[in-house]
This record gives C-alpha cells, structure tokens and sequence, in this order.
C-alpha cells in the first residue's frame, strides 16, 4: 500500500493543524509507511516533537519515558490519532514525543508535514 493523493495532501493539512494545536513546526511523518512505499504496513505514525519547554509547559514534570501512565498524554494521542484517520482516511498512530527521545528512539528518515509552500 503506498499514499497517494488526495492523502498525501490531506497528511500535510493534518500536519499543519496538528503544528497549530500544538505550537510547533515539528510535526514529522515517521517509520514504514514512509520508507517501505511497496511493502505493507500497519500504520501511518506522525510524531510531534517537542522541546523540553513545550512539553513542560503541555505536560508538567511528566517523565517522557513514562508517558503512557499519563491520561492527558494518552488522551491527546488517541483523539488526535482518530481525528487524522476521519481527515485522511489513513490508518494515522500519532504521538507526542519529547525531541530528545525521538532522536533517541528513532535514528531513520522523517518526513516534515503541515508546512505549505503556496
């Protein structure tokens, strides 16, 4: 399965609003679904990528890597999950992430989305 368009340009307008929810030009498009074009793949992941001030200033003192104990987090990634699925009709698993563990975690190619050049 591949992302044609009309998704393809629905994923970047997902972007940009995710980038506007959250006040950050770091939302990325990241894992199979990007880089395995003609393979299968389960999911499209999107991460936003926070810096420490934005996620202190969304989160608090949550600890990045025990996020999934969080409600709010989990919340937030649900719901803008199942609203980017309604938008583009892609299978979307977004995260919030703290830059430090994105790079951490994740060493290959990421697609930056939401930014549009008219």
């Amino acid at each position: 399965m591949k992302i044609g368009q009309p998704q393809g340009m629905l994923l970047h307008e997902f972007g940009r609003v995710l980038s506007e929810a959250f006040g950050t030009d770091s939302i990325y498009h990241v894992g199979s679904s990007l880089t395995n074009k003609e393979a299968d793949w389960r999911d499209v992941d999107i991460r936003a990528m926070l810096t420490d001030e934005e996620w202190k200033n969304l989160f608090g003192d949550l600890n990045p890597k025990d996020n999934h104990h969080s409600p709010k987090w989990r919340m937030l990634c649900i719901v803008f999950s199942h609203y980017g699925r309604h938008m583009t009709g892609l299978p979307i698993d977004f995260q919030i992430q703290r830059v430090a563990e994105a790079n951490e975690e994740f060493k290959g190619y990421r697609s930056h989305i939401g930014i549009h050049n008219l």
